[in-house]
């Protein structure tokens, strides 16, 4: 992997760690893993790694594990965590109490072939730790750049679950205080092209007074994230039962 990849995803890392949802979102999973016993959580479509950064920074008796098909953020991937910590090709997640799958769902065709073959790979009684994004109402062409193939509501992501051995123990809304912003992103066209150049598919960079104050609703929010009807995005936590 060439040096200036590497440096772009460190970019990535750095700033995704900065911005306000990213870090809302970990402490929605950060909730469910325990805070000083050993185990071990496994990234499914890892991306740049950004998971691993906030687990070794909070949940330091954590062991990361990753699982990634793109090649380039694969090969980083085990330049950083090592080639033990790589599942790509591994027939199940070993021993791993946790298997986290951060929007990734949302990119696969057939999302509930995609969720049955992964959940065969879980422990019985291990956990899965799932976002998706949320509301068919507020789809615009940001879904479109990053590929995605639906967002979910409740009952959809529960229908992709069905007859999977899942005993779910939560589904909630998030961010409750984004929709009027992503209702707005969707009246401007589902299919509009992105202008060349526009980052439209990553995360803007915002002002610092602007991200934290942003974290701060979104603090608010997320404390009674189990009453919201809607959302930008939808999380689900899951215990296989055998």
């Amino acid at each position: 992997m060439t040096q200036a990849l590497e440096a772009h995803l460190r970019r990535q890392i750095e700033h995704s760690r900065r911005f306000f949802w990213q870090r809302l979102r970990w402490r929605v999973v950060r909730e469910y893993l325990p805070v000083k016993d050993p185990f071990t959580l496994v990234d499914v479509g890892a991306g740049a790694g950004l998971l691993g950064e906030f687990l070794q920074r909070d949940r330091q008796a954590g062991s990361y594990e990753f699982v990634e098909p793109i090649e380039s953020l694969r090969e980083y991937l085990v330049t950083r965590h090592g080639a033990s910590a790589d599942l790509t090709q591994a027939a199940g997640y070993g021993d791993a109490k946790f298997v986290a799958l951060l929007d990734v769902l949302e990119h696969q065709e057939r999302d509930h072939e995609f969720l049955d073959q992964l959940v065969a790979k879980m422990l019985p009684g291990s956990m899965l730790l799932l976002t998706v994004p949320a509301k068919q109402s507020l789809w615009s062409a940001w879904d479109v750049e990053l590929g995605h193939f639906r967002r979910y509501e409740k009952k959809s992501l529960l229908k992709c679950a069905q007859d999977l051995p899942l005993d779910v123990l939560e589904t909630s809304y998030l961010f409750p205080e984004m929709v009027p912003l992503a209702m707005a992103r969707a009246r401007r066209g589902a299919r509009a092209a992105a202008p060349e150049g526009n980052p439209s598919a990553e995360f803007p960079d915002l002002p610092g007074f602007v991200n934290e104050a942003l974290y701060g609703f979104g603090s608010v929010s997320l404390a009674g994230r189990r009453r919201w009807r809607t959302g930008t995005s939808l999380f689900l936590a899951a215990t296989k039962t055998r």
